[in-house]
């Protein structure tokens, strides 16, 4: 044995039993002992031993709904966050072409972040614009929701995408008067175009993810959960089988090839502690920045209940059948009436199921919920998978759209308090990836200049503990992994981060600029400031 032993520090267990110790043992990627360091070295007196002088540390953190594909390829994308206007959105796309070399009349642009409800004029774009700025270059935009993509004539083109063609079940191609396609595609027409536009992608993520993976490991992330398509799936696993993956995966899957991966003999749980497949992704509605997340009752400018990306009864069916065979599934679910529709599918599919997938159902978001799901969400065992720095950046939207609805938003407090399971994510690249400004906007509802006071809705802020359990132990519900990690004990994986201040007694603000020191996965350190 080869035993490592990580002294003179204050371990935050997160475990009740055993809630703090001074020195951790590891060996083989497993905690061997916590304890005084005196005993770790009564434990393990050969060990090789590591001075930690005195600082925190704490279990590793998950981000358990990250985009890591479009996360990483962001690094290559035209960032459209700054333009108040499609006019200087244009105007920052017709700068990357400038830099293409000379005689490049066809490579792809992407970009991303664009925001029409911030522009000063607050309608959708349209192709024309980019295309004066673009000509024959196939350019690709998503909305900073992910729902919505922006496309110029080239990229339509590409798709197929003319005016004989029929909107996608769930999914909106925005057209003129005339009935051509305006180069807006919503929810499930954008997400088709995104699928078709991963070969294009293929070679661009391949090389761009390690760099990626190695950010969130520096911000103290042990732990993600995929939410992107099979191109990263096959990221992941050549990076795995090359024993190159920085941190541990877990990978949910398109709907789109429930199918295919049934008939593969693909189950929930299947895998290794570094990369193991997750459940399903299935969508039932789209977002409120939008206009498209399913409500009980109309709301916005236009009095819509918003959109069902997958009608109930089919919602039901997909639900059932991967959950029959295996499979968990995640559903996307922002609205209150999707989150019901999700609760239905779920309830539907426990009767006579005659096979239980390894890990727990889950819901994506979980933004507005009806105060009646409250006690039928705890009692599905679902766990919310949910985004607390959405939270603060949504308060104007919320209130706006929202202020009129006998609604809770982001509650995760009520839905502790009722029985069930938060896990905190980052919902990246739609926010930042850092999992303390998660952890203070948990426990705050606050952004970090105090606003507003009090806290937006106060009464569903979290405890710090409550909060270090969603971002650190939950997502294991969703993985079957609650005797492997989340907390740290004898048995478990050696992940674990060292941080420049208490994360249990520091303030809010504190807790906010919290700054990862190390990042200890499997044992061995993979991260040091």
């Amino acid at each position: 044995m080869t035993f490592t032993v990580y002294e003179n520090a204050v371990f935050h267990t997160l475990d009740p039993h055993n809630p703090t110790a001074s020195a951790l043992v590891a060996d083989e990627g497993r905690i061997r002992f916590l304890g005084s360091v005196g005993e770790a070295r009564e434990f393990a007196p050969q060990a090789r031993r590591i001075d930690l002088g005195g600082a925190h540390a704490m279990p590793g953190l998950a981000d358990s709904h990250i985009h890591t594909a479009q996360f990483a390829l962001r690094q290559a994308e035209v960032d459209l966050s700054p333009a108040s206007s499609s006019s200087e959105a244009v105007a920052l796309v017709a700068q990357r072409v400038a830099q293409l070399e000379p005689g490049d009349s066809t490579s792809w642009i992407f970009g991303g972040r664009w925001n029409h409800r911030a522009w000063d004029q607050t309608e959708l774009p349209d192709r024309h614009e980019l295309d004066a700025a673009t000509g024959s270059h196939p350019t690709a935009l998503h909305h900073s929701d992910l729902h919505t993509y922006w496309l110029n004539s080239a990229a339509l083109a590409y798709l197929g995408i003319d005016a004989a063609t029929p909107d996608p079940v769930g999914g909106t191609i925005v057209r003129d008067t005339s009935g051509s396609a305006t180069g807006i595609l919503l929810e499930a027409a954008g997400f088709n175009a995104g699928r078709a536009l991963e070969e294009v992608t293929r070679d661009a993520l391949a090389k761009l993810l390690p760099s990626a993976l190695r950010t969130l490991v520096r911000q103290g992330i042990t732990s993600i959960h995929d939410i992107d398509g099979m191109d990263a799936w096959d990221a992941f696993s050549d990076l795995h089988e090359r024993r190159e993956l920085p941190l541990r995966v877990n990978k949910i899957m398109p709907v789109a090839v429930l199918d295919h991966i049934i008939e593969q003999g693909v189950r929930s749980g299947q895998g290794d502690p570094w990369l193991r497949r997750g459940g399903v992704k299935i969508f039932s509605d789209g977002s409120l920045s939008s206009g498209t997340c399913l409500m009980h009752a109309p709301y916005g400018h236009s009095r819509s209940e918003g959109l069902a990306v997958t009608a109930p009864e089919e919602l039901n069916r997909l639900v059932k059948l991967a959950n029959h065979n295996g499979l968990s599934a995640a559903v996307h679910a922002i609205g209150d009436r999707a989150v019901s529709n999700a609760l239905d599918a779920f309830e539907l599919a426990a009767q006579n199921r005659t096979s239980l997938p390894a890990a727990s159902n889950r819901i994506e978001h979980v933004q507005h919920i009806a105060r009646r799901d409250l006690p039928r969400l705890a009692a599905s065992g679902a766990l919310a998978c949910m985004q607390p720095a959405s939270c603060t950046s949504d308060i104007e939207l919320v209130d706006s759209l929202l202020g009129d609805h006998d609604v809770l938003s982001y509650a995760w407090g009520s839905i502790l308090d009722a029985g069930g399971a938060v896990s905190f994510s980052s919902d990246a690249p739609v926010e930042g990836t850092n999992p303390f400004h998660g952890l203070h906007a948990g426990t705050t509802r606050q952004r970090p200049n105090g606003f507003p006071a009090g806290g937006w809705q106060p009464e569903e802020i979290l405890t710090r503990s409550q909060a270090l359990h969603a971002a650190a132990t939950s997502h294991t519900r969703a993985t079957g992994e609650q005797h492997l990690k989340g907390t740290l004990e004898t048995g478990k994986l050696a992940d674990f981060i060292v941080v420049d201040r208490d994360p249990v007694s520091c303030t809010p603000l504190e807790l906010h600029s919290t700054h990862t020191l190390m990042t200890v996965i499997d044992g061995r350190i993979h991260w040091s400031d």
